[in-house]
């Protein structure tokens, strides 16, 4: 790996938490929100926490508690009704939404590749309530912002969202990444979100925006993270068909340009050209 993995994350998160706080805004102030540095977050007490597996390590706020620590993921909640979800993954087969039909072959849901990505958060939620018996949620998103980064990477945004459920109005922000199709029509989607009722969301935005700063994955795991869920064929010298992974020439590649493309915020000037960048190869 180019480098470790700790990192921009808090920019990236930092403003989404800043949407998340400010979401009553025009678009216009919204956007100019969402490009606050991480610096302007303010400063949240935080203890520790350490998967048991040590896949990912996050700060978990006074009063907070880890409901689980697991293959990258953290979930954790605190008062009121609050939820913080690190590291979620999604596995999709590349077909029609269906609310309530569980994957399969290991997937958790079919949603069609082509779909935007609030369409895509939008199915996504829409199969939670599915599946746990509740009727599917109203959204209505108050801001989405794409994270620029190469095609090769997929699709990254952060977003700010309005939804119904049976408790009453949620808010609910982060960061939702949707990766390239792999070659059996598969592909992965990752989501870092937090929630909490309108009522007592804007005031729970620093403490989420902490937390997603402190969310750090190891390496090796992330570079297991963002791998294809099909393991690619044997290298044929091009690129597959339109939307799919580009062969890459090692298997941390993809991690280090997601790595440096999507969790650091590094620009072209910044990237090798591998990545999409300007940069010679290494």
């Amino acid at each position: 790996m180019r480098s470790s993995i700790p990192s921009r994350l808090s920019l990236i998160l930092a403003a989404a938490a800043c949407l998340f706080s400010n979401a009553r805004f025009s678009g216009a102030a919204a956007a100019q929100q969402s490009a606050a540095p991480a610096s302007t977050a303010p400063s949240i007490a935080l203890k520790p926490y350490t998967a048991p597996d040590q896949s990912a390590s996050a700060g978990v706020p006074s009063g907070w508690t880890v409901t689980s620590g697991s293959q990258t993921v953290i979930q954790m909640t605190g008062p009121q009704g609050a939820e913080i979800v690190l590291g979620k993954t999604f596995i999709a087969r590349n077909a029609a939404f269906q609310a309530g039909k569980r994957g399969t072959g290991g997937t958790d849901l079919s949603m069609p590749y082509s779909a935007n990505l609030e369409q895509k958060m939008t199915m996504i939620l829409q199969q939670g309530a599915a599946l746990g018996g509740m009727p599917a949620p109203q959204i209505t998103f108050t801001s989405a912002t794409p994270i620029q980064l190469p095609p090769a990477l997929g699709q990254c945004g952060r977003f700010v969202l309005n939804a119904t459920s049976t408790k009453g109005p949620l808010m609910i922000m982060g960061v939702f990444c949707s990766l390239p199709l792999d070659s059996a029509g598969i592909f992965k989607n990752i989501l870092i979100e937090a929630q909490a009722p309108a009522s007592v969301a804007p005031q729970d935005a620093p403490i989420a925006s902490a937390v997603f700063a402190s969310y750090k994955i190891p390496a090796s795991m992330l570079q297991k993270k963002v791998a294809p869920f099909t393991a690619p064929p044997m290298p044929a010298g091009g690129v597959g068909a339109a939307g799919m992974l580009p062969e890459l020439k090692a298997s941390d590649t993809f991690a280090d340009c997601f790595d440096e493309s999507v969790i650091r915020g590094y620009g072209p000037n910044q990237l090798p050209q591998e990545c999409g960048g300007r940069l010679p190869n290494p």
